[in-house]
């Protein structure tokens, strides 16, 4: 597969270095941000740039789960792991309109369940297909197919959004839907999307960010441990991880 990937006139880079954002869920942020920000307010953030705004819009390639520790706040819990190519909001504006590339952050806690309950209802719409249909052939490898179409036929969209409870005040975090494509940047990242899932899946990884491995394999105890997997089977409960050492507010 080449890099960038050209589909229709649009280019899809993969960088050598994972492109990692995270989403800052602390009241006084609610969005995502890059670059080191540690002891910076959000008025800091925005004007040194680091800033991405509220939500990202991607054409999704891998969903992964990982049991990552970043002290203090989080030690040996489970995160999920998303990658995509971003086609709105301003991870995407960074770039020309012609152009996106491969990019990840992880999710955690809330808005990790909010990804779990929105594969278990497509997950519950599949199972209904299948027996409507009559129940062909294995159910798991129709659920995989289903999968697969529905991964790349639909744009997802995260979203900062605010909460409030009694043990954390008020908060953020990040919300998650689907739609379809809507124009040929989406319909080009979306073939950019599948071109990299089917390269993982012979054995070309490009959805991986190194210190999130040595973090897991610290976390596990050194034990080696599989690399995020390209796709998520429509049967199971799906959680991803994204990169970024200091996660201070993930809810």
């Amino acid at each position: 597969m080449e890099n960038p990937i050209i589909i229709n006139g649009f280019a899809f880079r993969i960088p050598n270095i994972p492109s990692r954002y995270r989403a800052n869920c602390s009241r006084e942020f609610g969005v995502f941000v890059t670059g080191e920000t540690k002891g910076m307010n959000s008025s800091r953030v925005e004007k040194a740039g680091l800033a991405r705004g509220n939500f990202v819009e991607m054409a999704v390639c891998a969903i992964g789960s990982r049991i990552l520790t970043f002290e203090p706040n989080y030690v040996n819990e489970q995160f999920t792991e998303i990658w995509g190519i971003p086609v709105s909001g301003e991870m995407k504006t960074y770039f020309h309109e012609k152009c996106s590339e491969l990019s990840t952050f992880l999710i955690h806690r809330q808005s990790q369940d909010k990804l779990k309950s929105l594969i278990e209802t497509f997950s519950k719409q599949v199972f209904n297909t299948w027996v409507a249909e009559g129940m062909p052939g294995s159910y798991d490898e129709y659920a995989r197919s289903k999968a697969a179409e529905s991964y790349f036929n639909n744009i997802f969209r995260f979203e900062l959004t605010p909460a409030e409870s009694r043990a954390y005040g008020a908060y953020y975090y990040v919300g998650i839907s689907v739609r379809p494509p809507n124009g040929a940047l989406d319909e080009a990242a979306l073939k950019a999307a599948r071109q990299i899932m089917e390269a993982q899946s012979q054995g070309i990884v490009y959805c991986v960010d190194p210190r999130l491995v040595d973090n897991e394999q610290m976390c596990l105890g050194s034990a080696p441990v599989p690399e995020a997997q390209a796709l998520p089977e429509a049967s199971e409960p799906v959680e991803v991880a994204s990169s970024s050492k200091q996660i201070k507010s993930v809810k």
